[in-house]
């Protein structure tokens, strides 16, 4: 349940009333506070939603963002950072812990079978069908057209179906184009450039994925300072060596050239997903004024 959950609610966002035309000129990308708006909204609205289905859903805030909030999908690259987080492991245990005190997945987890069973359908509906869209890595991924999640959508952005589509894309561009990179012969020779000066450290991994998972297992079992130690270690040998033979430059090159390529393919999309974004946030505004409004005494918020 928790991972559905999970999964359910990284699909939720934003739109509008109507579908815009694809095709037009770009839209303008929400800013990193419009964003938190819409996402809050989606909140209020799948908490109404849920409380007049009988199950309490509660408005959170957003998850702290796990690894000091730098991703390293080809290997890190960055000595200083390595030095000052490992892999950010102290940052991740945080990110699990506030994911495992989420009042929500602790009020799933506390329903007898029965009772969670009919609140996961009235968050995500009883059967993933009614929205399908194709993501850029070629996976399909699907959805219901009821439940709370569904509602709060739809009010939000009018065009499930579209909003559907646009957020299954633009949430799926980085990994088709980690992808790409991962597969050109350039990143895979730099790899090898980057395999034999670890193996010189004393650290004989074939790719940075390995010496990542090593890290994981040398931290296992040993106290938080103790793993960190070791893992930071790892970390710094691998900074190092992917500074001092071309895997850096080479990952850092493929990754924008492919980026340019993957949105360049899907930028209908990507518009699309904009211009339901900047059309919702008027609503978006009302539902979280609305809510965060002060209660007065004796009253209401109205």
């Amino acid at each position: 349940m928790a991972a559905a959950l999970a999964a359910a609610l990284a699909l939720a966002g934003c739109g509008a009333q109507g579908t815009p035309e694809r095709g037009r000129a770009s839209a303008a990308e929400p800013t990193a506070g419009q964003s938190r708006v819409l996402a809050r909204a989606e909140q209020i609205l799948i908490s109404r939603c849920m409380a007049a289905r009988g199950f309490v859903y509660e408005v959170t805030g957003p998850a702290p963002e796990e690894g000091a909030g730098r991703s390293f999908p080809y290997g890190l690259d960055d000595v200083e950072w390595a030095r000052a987080h490992g892999y950010g492991g102290r940052a991740e245990r945080a990110a699990a812990g506030a994911r495992a005190a989420d009042p929500n997945q602790r009020y799933f987890h506390r329903l007898p079978a029965r009772e969670r069973a009919a609140a996961r359908t009235a968050l995500m509906g009883a059967s993933p069908t009614g929205l399908s869209a194709t993501a850029p890595t070629g996976m399909t991924l699907t959805a219901s057209t009821e439940g709370c999640i569904a509602q709060a959508q739809r009010t939000l952005y009018g065009d499930l179906a579209a909003w559907f589509r646009a957020k299954v894309v633009t949430m799926n561009l980085r990994p088709a184009q980690e992808e790409r990179v991962r597969r050109d012969a350039r990143y895979a020779e730099a790899v090898g450039r980057w395999a034999a000066c670890m193996k010189e450290a004393g650290r004989p991994y074939a790719s940075p994925a390995e010496s990542r998972q090593a890290a994981a297992a040398l931290a296992e079992g040993l106290a938080p300072d103790r793993a960190d130690a070791a893992e930071t270690a790892l970390a710094v040998t691998e900074a190092t060596c992917a500074t001092s033979t071309p895997l850096g430059r080479v990952s850092q090159a493929l990754d924008r050239a492919y980026g340019e390529e993957v949105r360049a393919r899907h930028r209908d999309d990507i518009t699309l997903g904009r211009r339901l974004q900047n059309a919702a946030l008027p609503r978006a505004e009302r539902v979280v004024s609305q809510h965060d409004r002060p209660t007065s005494p004796g009253g209401s918020r109205g």
